[in-house]
């Protein structure tokens, strides 16, 4: 049967720190040269690479693979290696590479996944459900915030054939098992798909043998490829089959039912050549064994900070064997050195030089694949041909080599010849003569041969051997000779100092470290006892004093001040837990949110702390307890009205007004209601036609819903059933949400607890009372006043800088860093805002680790130590004003930074919408995925729903729950838009079930969030983005003011409540505060030149780092002064 080799991970131009010649024909060239013949495609998820593959190849009728569609002219492409060339034969495969980045067990998780698809018509449906994730055109290799395991599935989805095989696995920053961002076993990362994987590509840094160490990967297949970045490195890893050469084939044999193909194992890099092999700290040039490392707690002697585990550490962190063991029918593997690093040991030049190029043509002319070349070609033909030639090919194929291992990003070095025959063969100018010595240190070693339980002794095989050797060996050191260290392993430090890695002269060894125990021999501690990298957990932590004083008050009314990250959930919570515990009924208690998505999170928490099954409390908002009243209290209660229909009605209730006058006097009626104020004179005519409108379509806005409630409260309609009133974010209660609070509770406030932090009070605008705590005691002057202080969310570096910020205005007082956290706060100052926003992305990029080895190895040292440590969604960029975000969107997407940004809902998401697709739904026999319940269904004729949107419209008009200002809202505008979009009902239902489908994806998906300084209240993340830091930005001036149109608008900003909003920025950040400003910027479509924020004048500058990015061109701008003062 025909033997094949396949060299199934490769990446095309379109990845970063790639070749800029990677194209199908280039590919199929170099193929040729090294003597792969079945190519992955690489990079299949880039929308321009894969159609550039649909146009330079063809589907191979004789294997199903694909080939290119011309291969005329290939020779032109290599010159140097026209003839052979020529020859080629190679076919692709399908394939891409995609970086998952997402938080699991709480640990930011960083995977490479390899995917493979038999065609490109399920690449295109793949890349469609990908789409909807993340960016896909920044990088040949995507980074997507989308679990590992939700991957896999969305492979199967696409095509049940599709197969996904983790990368590299044991490399330490993107690996499945890598010491920084992986797993300790495959089923915690996929799950209940698991099953599903069934190979594993071993990497540079690994050999299968290293491998076997672990039981746990036996029933895997072990592959390897070059991960290629050029088309002169593809093969240096690949895999060797043999028989029918198609996919099904290839991957069958993989999992092992395969009938007409078989693999037969892996050709390999020394693992010691592999850029993580050992650990270290490049930066420094320290480079340790495993043991070593243990030994010095994994801290770099020059700088103190964590050492980059290696690859060969972390096998033995998770090994379970003290030797390798080859169980029955795992395949062996041939570990080779590229034929440049031989030829540039003989010629002492360098492997990627000229004269090595020109030698390597010879070759491969002369005698075939470089790949036949190291593996197949007669010793003594080589021999003849070239003598150092032949002797160094014969060694490597014994595994007689000199070992150099890699470390934190520095590739090893593995030599077939001593320093003194390099010398010796420098000296004869790299001639075709016999080497005069061969010293390796005494008498040339016998190849190593040793048995290993369970498997018989295979030891190495010669020359001719075309198959797969499987060396049995239990062996030295890594990193330093163990002769020179009398027979163990010797530490950096004896072997000339910590950046000290001599060589080792045994043949084909694997480390000392794998014994059973630190001297050998004997019985002793297991591996995993010696290599212990796993965090002990942590004790729970209790309440402190001051939480445990506001848990504990009462029984009258209890004020807590909490600061941001003082734990105010957690005490909330432990109030319930106290009341339940001392008997008071769930029943009897309600906790009152300020966002609905603030109650799931509350009744979740609530559930873990009081047990599966226990009662819970009514956690809502007052809204929904409002509406809740007013709907079981009418006969026919009213259509409650959104925001934007509110606004509508008011308009049309109004049609002499002007734009700007409805949208003035809207603001300032919303503001007067909330604050139980009377309306000028002029404002009540607007109000009271709005006020007959409603009533006549028996519509009621969100005020309503709370006046009513209040108004049957002081008349004795409605007895509240709660002895015990919490109120969460209580600084944020307009005059006429703190009445209704006050109206649930006896006078004397008997069983309030209301807790928020009026440092963070910045819904002014909405109508928020200005002084809660004033206002609550004078309402109970026997209120109990409790201040938490103690953060356990932030560094002291940026507890320091908000405390600058509120000196002397702060309720809560200056607060307290409960944890010793690394903080990097930074202040950039921009030339544009295109600048700042490419600052930003860079910025993230490091946090984040980047995305590829060769990025992250590049990357100058970190200044936050936990850098590439970051997950996407620990990060978030908080902007003012929603304006600033498409720029700042459009640059992290570019740079293939998951993002997200807040969207509208979808239209789907509407209930009458919702409503209307399940009829159409029923009607063309296809379920709709937003289909409400059984009892949730409209009747309309067929007839009238084969007119599409606009025929339910005529029909349903004035049916419940549907009303006139329905259709003319925005949700069914949409909805009629995209039925037009999709040809009908049916290609609209699908589309939305896929979307549906995908949400559940996108919401599971970690991204770093753009988002208003608003909505970022009650977050946090490990790093903040603060951008456009300017006076009219922040604080804001208005749009019409920085649009320069001012006369229009007569926005009155308050300062305060504007460093108050900074405030809460400042104090989403744990760790990294990044603060950024530019010279100028384009918004509301002028371009606007701003002075530095007034608020940054508090920021202190101690801890600090200051930098600019300085445009070469010169002139003076005149700025503008758009709020006055500050100065």
């Amino acid at each position: 049967m025909q033997q094949f080799r396949a060299d199934l991970h490769i990446h095309s131009r379109f990845s970063r720190a790639t070749s800029s010649r990677l194209n199908a024909r280039h590919l199929a060239a170099w193929a040729a040269v090294k003597g792969i013949d079945v190519l992955g495609t690489g990079d299949f998820t880039h929308p321009q690479w894969l159609a550039e593959l649909r146009e330079q190849l063809v589907r191979d009728d004789a294997s199903g693979l694909y080939r290119l569609r011309d291969p005329r002219g290939l020779s032109d492409e290599l010159p140097a290696f026209a003839d052979r060339v020529k020859q080629s034969r190679c076919l692709f495969v399908p394939q891409a590479e995609i970086s998952s980045i997402y938080k699991r067990g709480g640990k930011v998780r960083k995977v490479h996944n390899i995917v493979y698809m038999p065609d490109f018509d399920a690449v295109d449906r793949l890349n469609r459900k990908l789409a909807e994730v993340g960016n896909l055109v920044s990088d040949g290799r995507p980074i997507l915030g989308l679990d590992a395991r939700d991957l896999l599935g969305m492979v199967l989805d696409a095509d049940p054939r599709g197969v996904l095989v983790p990368a590299h696995i044991w490399t330490p920053w993107f690996a499945v098992f890598g010491s920084k961002s992986g797993f300790d076993t495959l089923d915690d990362c996929f799950g209940d798909l698991t099953g599903e994987i069934f190979a594993l590509e071993t990497g540079l840094s690994s050999d299968p043998e290293m491998n076997w160490l672990w039981s746990h990967l036996d029933r895997f297949a072990l592959i390897s490829n070059s991960d290629a970045h050029s088309g002169d490195n593809l093969g240096r890893e690949a895999n060797l089959f043999e028989g029918e050469m198609s996919y099904d084939g290839i991957f069958r044999s993989l999992r092992g039912d395969a009938v007409d193909c078989r693999f037969l194992g892996t050709l390999e890099f020394f693992p010691e050549e592999g850029k993580y092999h050992l650990d270290g700290h490049r930066a420094c040039n320290v480079v340790y064994e495993p043991r070593e490392t243990v030994a010095r707690g994994g801290l770099c002697p020059v700088c103190g900070k964590p050492l980059t585990v290696g690859v060969l550490h972390r096998v033995l962190e998770l090994a379970d064997r003290d030797t390798p063991e080859q169980v029955a029918g795992r395949q062996g593997f041939r570990s080779l050195i590229p034929l440049p690093e031989i030829l540039g040991e003989i010629l002492g030049v360098g492997a990627k030089s000229r004269k090595v190029a020109e030698w390597t043509g010879r070759l491969v002319q002369r005698f075939g694949p470089e790949l036949a070349i190291l593996q197949d070609v007669s010793l003594d033909a080589l021999r003849r041909y070239w003598e150092p030639l032949g002797e160094g090919i014969a060694r490597m194929r014994r595994g007689e080599v000199l070992r150099q291992g890699g470390y934190d990003g520095e590739y090893g070095v593995v030599r077939v010849f001593t320093e003194r025959e390099r010398a010796s063969l420098r000296g004869g100018g790299g001639s075709k003569a016999a080497l005069p010595l061969l010293d390796l240190g005494g008498a040339a070693p016998a190849p190593a041969v040793h048995d290993t339980p369970g498997r018989k002794n295979t030891g190495t095989k010669d020359a001719g051997a075309g198959g797969i050797i499987s060396p049995a060996v239990a062996g030295a050191d890594v990193a330093t000779s163990a002769k020179a260290s009398g027979g163990r392993a010797a530490s950096a430090s004896e072997a000339g100092g910590a950046n000290a890695s001599a060589e080792t002269t045994t043949p084909h060894d694997t480390t000392a470290a794998r014994q059973t125990s630190a001297d050998g021999g004997g019985e002793g501690p297991g591996l995993a006892s010696l290599f212990i990298s796993a965090r002990p957990a942590e004790p729970p932590v209790d309440f402190n004093p001051e939480q445990r004083s506001a848990i504990a008050g009462g029984p009258g009314p209890v004020l807590v001040l909490a600061g941001p990250g003082t734990g105010k959930t957690r005490t909330l919570v432990g109030r319930v837990q106290r009341l339940v515990a001392e008997g008071v009924a769930a029943r009897r208690i309600v906790a009152v949110t300020f966002t609905r998505r603030a109650a799931t999170e509350m009744d979740e928490r609530l559930s873990v702390t009081l047990g599966d099954g226990a009662p819970l409390p009514r956690t809502d908002t007052l809204h929904a307890l409002a509406f809740e009243f007013w709907h079981r209290s009418s006969a026919q209660p009213p259509v409650l009205l959104s925001e934007e229909a509110a606004r509508r009605v008011f308009a049309e209730a109004n049609p002499d007004a002007t734009a700007q006058t409805l949208r003035e006097a809207w603001d300032e009626l919303a503001v007067c209601r909330e604050r139980m104020q009377v309306c000028s004179l002029a404002l009540a005519p607007l109000l009271d036609r709005y006020v007959q409108q409603k009533a006549a379509w028996n519509l009621a806005d969100y005020t309503d819903l709370l006046e009513f409630w209040l108004e049957q409260i002081h008349n004795g309609l409605y007895v509240p059933p709660w002895r015990h009133v919490l109120v969460d974010e209580i600084q944020d209660l307009s005059p006429l949400q703190l009445a209704l609070v006050r109206a649930l509770l006896p006078p004397g406030g008997e069983g309030f607890f209301g807790i928020g932090d009026p440092d963070q009070s910045i819904y002014g605008f909405r109508g928020a009372h200005g002084d809660v705590k004033g206002a609550l005691d004078e309402a109970w002057p026997g209120l109990s006043v409790v201040t938490l202080r103690a953060n356990y969310r932030s560094s002291a570096s940026v507890l320091d800088a908000a405390g600058a910020l509120m000196e002397g205005r702060s309720a809560c007082g200056r607060l307290r860093a409960v944890r010793d956290l690394p903080a990097d706060i930074r202040l950039f100052e921009a030339p544009s805002a295109e600048s700042e926003a490419a600052w930003i992305g860079d910025r993230i990029r490091s946090l984040i680790g980047s995305t590829a080895h060769t990025l992250v190895d590049a990357a100058p040292e970190g200044a936050l130590p936990g850098e590439g440590t970051f997950g996407p969604g620990d990060i978030a960029v908080l902007v003012r004003v929603r304006a600033l975000i498409p720029v700042l969107q459009r640059t992290l997407s570019r740079l293939g930074v998951p993002v997200a940004a807040p969207e509208t809902e979808a239209f789907w998401a509407d209930q009458r919408v919702s409503l209307i697709l399940a009829a159409a739904g029923r009607f063309v026999g296809i379920g709709s995925a937003v289909a409400g319940g059984p009892g949730d269904e409209v009747n309309c004729p067929d007839k009238m729903l084969a007119r599409g949107p606009l025929g339910v419209a005529a029909y349903l008009r004035e049916s419940p729950p549907f009303d006139e200002l329905f259709w003319q809202s925005a949700a069914f505008k949409a909805l009629s838009k995209a039925y037009d979009t999709h040809g009908g009902w049916v290609g609209l239902i699908n589309w939305v079930n896929l979307q549906s489908e995908l949400e559940t994806v996108r919401r599971r998906s970690e991204k770093v969030q753009v988002m208003s300084l608003h909505a970022a209240k009650g977050l946090e993340f490990r790093a903040v983005f603060l951008p456009a830091l300017e006076d009219g930005i922040l604080p804001f001036a208005g749009a019409a003011t920085l649009s320069g149109h001012a006369d229009r608008e007569h926005m009155r900003t308050d300062l305060e409540e504007e460093r108050r909003l900074f405030y809460v920025g400042i104090t989403r950040a744990a760790e990294g505060l990044y603060l950024s400003r530019a010279s100028r910027r384009t918004l509301y479509g002028r371009e606007v030149r701003l002075k530095a924020s007034r608020f940054l004048d508090d920021v202190p500058v101690a801890g600090v780092k200051r930098s600019a990015l300085v445009r070469h061109s010169k002139h003076s701008v005149k700025q503008l002064s758009l709020l006055g003062g500050g100065d």
